[in-house]
């Protein structure tokens, strides 16, 4: 039985939302981070970690790695799973150890998840195929190696595969943080699905992706983008957005989503932010890379809203906007380049 490594993030906290919406808008071969108490790590994984001395064994090398997202709610100070096990974005794994009493695992991110597998809805898939996120103890298990499912989309539904879920399998009920008992807390979060589809660098009339290369330092683990100096590239940006009427958008409208950017390194050629008015947008960002010498920087693509009104209810909807990083190494190789 071929294996997978099920990485879950839950409504416990805001941070546990945002990672999984973050998965859902990072740029294929972005690599991100996951972390998890030893203890709430399948018992085999733990072990075989344990036992690696920051080394992958090669039993996880590149093992395929699907990341979940579980609404859960707080009663009587235990959290307890209210909703499906609901797959999200497909990886491999890039590396993973132990640090004192937390496991890492870096993962490279891959495909969209398929809305049905089989006759199956995504949202009851991996409960129906018998993958059991627990432990012998009877605890939750959040990184859990399971049976690998042929859930993966093919690259070119990435867009679509995207919208779907947006539209058909997202519940806003379900993306919250709730907490019932002696200090009740519900907070429902106004997501702001977007994607960064990927860096293009234009070569006449032409837009050729520039594929980011997974960079090792020490035990951290990053993709970077190598971009020339003296070249033109464009990042395209998509938003798409939960049905609703238009004056309900997340931030009533007010909300844009910006490119930040070094402007010693960076110059914008046209418009690198847009605001979000619609349901759905599409852009691309244009701008050239500008440097006498080789350094690294990073893109962010993320969302700027006038300061919302502190709020202390309870009860309360905030705005949950991901910021993606694109890390990025320039190089002189355009400038050096004989026309």
């Amino acid at each position: 039985m071929d294996k997978c490594l099920y990485l879950v993030s839950s409504s416990a906290t805001r941070e546990y939302v945002a990672d999984c919406v973050e998965a859902l808008a990072v740029p294929r071969g972005s690599i991100l981070h996951f972390r998890y108490l030893v203890p709430y790590v399948d018992e085999r994984l733990r072990k075989t970690l344990a036992n690696s001395k920051g080394k992958l064994p090669r039993s996880l090398r590149n093992l395929p790695t699907v990341v979940v997202y579980l609404f859960q709610e707080q009663k009587g100070g235990q959290w307890t799973p209210q909703g499906a096990y609901l797959p999200l974005r497909c990886g491999r794994l890039i590396r993973a150890f132990i640090e004192g009493q937390v496991a890492h695992f870096f993962f490279e991110v891959t495909d969209y998840v398929k809305p049905k597998y089989r006759s199956l809805s995504i949202r009851d898939v991996l409960k129906k195929e018998g993958v059991k996120f627990k432990l012998r103890s009877g605890k939750p298990s959040f990184a859990h190696v399971g049976e690998r499912l042929n859930i993966a989309a093919p690259q070119v539904r990435d867009s679509d595969v995207f919208q779907e879920f947006v539209q058909k399998v997202y519940r806003a009920s379900e993306w919250r943080t709730r907490s019932l008992g002696i200090a009740p807390l519900d907070v429902t979060y106004e997501i702001i699905f977007f994607r960064v589809v990927g860096v293009f660098e234009q070569q006449g009339k032409d837009l050729i992706e520039v594929n980011p290369v997974p960079v090792f330092i020490g035990e951290n683990v990053f993709a970077e983008y190598a971009l020339k100096s003296g070249a033109n590239y464009h990042i395209k940006v998509m938003t798409h957005l939960a049905p609703r009427l238009a004056g309900h958008l997340p931030g009533q409208g007010n909300v844009t989503l910006r490119l930040g950017f070094d402007s010693t390194v960076i110059k914008p050629t046209g418009p690198v932010s847009f605001r979000i008015s619609s349901l759905y947008d599409l852009q691309y960002w244009s701008f050239v890379v500008d440097s006498l010498r080789e350094q690294r920087t990073v893109l962010t693509v993320g969302c700027e809203q006038p300061k919302p009104p502190t709020q202390q209810d309870f009860v309360r909807k905030e705005l949950l906007c991901p910021e993606v990083c694109l890390p990025v190494l320039v190089t002189n190789s355009a400038r050096s380049t004989s026309p």
